[in-house]
């Protein structure tokens, strides 16, 4: 038999057909002849797998782990490292039971993977190929994000008292929950402005913290640990936040509930002094995420559990305001609007599912009466003139206003959903209707808070700033009907020019001041021009946030608060009244505001 040497050059058609390829060009002679198209002669790369090992996860967790905090730790040192310096640090450890904290098998470390292991030099063993861009580490690039950006947006004061920033840089090297958690929310905040890089990140992160979360919370509540579960309770907070930022209507319940069950069974702890703030503080954290469920959770014992929070201890005549580290608002005042709200939202379910008028429902409604004038009572009790900023030194005016208007926010919620205790306030306006009462102390209500919010720049605590947007917005109606401007911008006055110009070229005039009488039709009262610019003023700061916060939360408020209008707008002149609360249930526009 001849021995023919083989060839590994030609076309491909002749290597799949066992021919000698001529090579010649453009077109070798055996495809001239069958009169097949060529494919010609450059050698084609095909990535072989026959001497890859698979990859077992439940013994490459942990080195991983370490590998991954390693790089990460070089990145953010290079960039320059937050300070350290903090008011609340870590406790000393407990004795702990024998197995040590271990990060778990199954944890996949989160990275995007290019080559299989022990294959990595194959990959430049293609000639002529040049990187014009290192490979981002994408682990070191998140928590780097982290510490730039996403901890001062997500906190409504970042300063040296804020314990998130200090926790973090003291857990998220160490802690396995800790570490993917900052993953996962940095990867949340950059899903909608970077799709094509985050969005199989920002899928993917969550699912490793989950994992390494419930790991967690079977050794803590199993009794494997005796410390003070810091990272668990952080990584926690820290997943409830981000999962609106991915799905506008995710509510990061199941992250709360097992907060609320951590901090439940800590109650029963001796604790040390250190532990103790830090338990006030993530008790004060999750008093604020409870009182933003409170606007849009279905849940009926998350609803019970809000509508059970006690109203603070009146020792005296006035009650402090102290400020809270994260949140910036007192946790009293954060409760109380969260309690305001829940009874608002009970309220109006009991008429909206109940057809006619019984003895049971009239009870229920004498209840949330009772109920909210207690709540009543405690908000007007609040001293907010002299906030204490001890722990937040440097923001007196914006804590103060921003505190007050969550105070009156509250209250503007009761008085919508409760006439009588505005007639309790106004005997003048007993025999009144629903619409004298409104125009004579709901609007003008709202006009102050929205009139508060325009002292407060839109960069200073802005991630509570929603909220009271949405809620000042709930009580601008218009006394008449009013000719109004074409498309989105309908809830504007033509008196005012129409269109919106952008905030930073044409801010909207204060809302406390007179409107000129020039641009006044006859049928336009004071009133409604104040609540024309309000509402701009509203929808402005709001569009401004959107710059600035996860825009998928923003968005939906600005639908529903836009849809609220509307729906205000169609009933002027008729015995409707509308509550902001049935608009937000009929449409499903809800989400985090905060």
């Amino acid at each position: 038999m001849k021995n023919k040497q083989k060839s590994r050059s030609g076309c491909r058609t002749c290597k799949l057909r066992r021919l000698r390829c001529d090579e010649t060009k453009p077109s070798c002679r055996n495809c001239t002849q069958k009169n097949l198209e060529c494919p010609g002669y450059q050698q084609r790369l095909q990535w072989s797998t026959k001497h890859e090992r698979p990859w077992n996860a439940t013994t490459s967790g942990p080195e991983n782990f370490t590998q991954l905090v390693t790089a990460a730790s070089e990145v953010i040192s290079s960039a320059g490292e937050p300070s350290t310096v903090g008011v609340i640090s870590l406790p000393s450890p407990r004795p702990r039971s024998d197995k040590s904290r271990d990060s778990g098998g199954s944890l996949v470390p989160f990275i995007k993977r290019d080559a299989s292991p022990g294959d990595e030099t194959n990959l430049y063993d293609v000639p002529d190929i040049s990187v014009s861009q290192p490979v981002v580490n994408i682990p070191s690039f998140l928590i780097e994000h982290w510490f730039k950006s996403v901890c001062g947006s997500w906190s409504a004061r970042d300063s040296h008292a804020n314990p998130y920033r200090t926790l973090t840089h003291q857990l998220w090297s160490s802690s396995t929950p800790v570490f993917y958690a900052l993953q996962a929310i940095s990867a949340a905040s950059l899903v909608e402005r970077l799709p094509a890089v985050m969005r199989e990140t920002a899928r993917a992160a969550p699912t490793m913290a989950t994992e390494a979360i419930r790991k967690e919370l079977v050794d803590f509540f199993g009794g494997k640990t005796t410390r003070f579960p810091s990272e668990l309770l952080l990584a926690l907070f820290c997943m409830s936040s981000s999962m609106a930022w991915l799905e506008s209507r995710e509510l990061g319940l199941q992250y709360l509930r097992q907060a609320r069950r951590v901090l439940k069974t800590l109650e029963t702890w001796e604790l040390e002094e250190e532990e103790r703030q830090l338990f006030e503080f993530f008790s004060g954290c999750l008093i604020y995420e409870e009182m933003l469920r409170s606007v849009v959770s279905q849940d009926e014992v998350d609803l019970k559990n809000m509508l059970s929070w006690p109203e603070p201890p009146q020792q005296a005549a006035l009650i402090k305001a102290s400020p809270h580290p994260w949140s910036g608002v007192s946790s009293d005042v954060f409760r109380l609007f969260g309690k305001a709200v829940a009874l608002c939202r009970r309220s109006r379910a009991r008429w909206r599912h109940n057809a006619g008028t019984s003895f049971k429902v009239l009870q229920g409604a004498m209840k949330d009466i009772e109920d909210a004038t207690l709540v009543e009572e405690a908000l007007l009790a609040i001293n907010t003139e002299n906030v204490d900023v001890t722990e937040l030194p440097g923001c007196d005016p914006d804590l103060h206003n921003t505190t007050e208007a969550y105070r009156l926010s509250s209250l503007l919620q009761l008085y919508e959903s409760f006439p009588d205790l505005v007639t309790k306030r106004m005997p003048s306006l007993a025999d009144a209707d629903g619409e004298t009462v409104w125009n004579n102390w709901v609007t003008p209500l709202a006009l102050h808070i929205t009139a508060i919010l325009q002292q407060l720049p839109e960069a200073n605590m802005r991630c509570i700033q929603p909220l009271i947007c949405l809620s000042a917005g709930s009580g601008l109606r218009f006394e008449s009907k009013l000719p109004m401007a074409a498309g989105h911008q309908s809830y504007l006055l033509n008196a005012e020019g129409g269109g919106k110009s952008p905030p930073s070229m044409s801010p909207p005039p204060s809302i406390t001041s007179e409107p000129k009488p020039a641009l006044l039709d006859p049928t336009v009262t004071p009133n409604s021009i104040k609540v024309s610019q309000a509402r701009r003023f509203l929808m402005d700061r709001l569009e401004q946030l959107e710059l600035s916060l996860p825009p998928k939360p923003i968005d939906v408020a600005k639908q529903l608060i836009r849809a609220v209008w509307s729906a205000y707008d169609e009933e002027i002149g008729t015995p409707r009244r509308t509550h902001w609360l049935d608009v937000m249930s009929n449409t499903g526009l809800h989400s985090i505001f905060g």
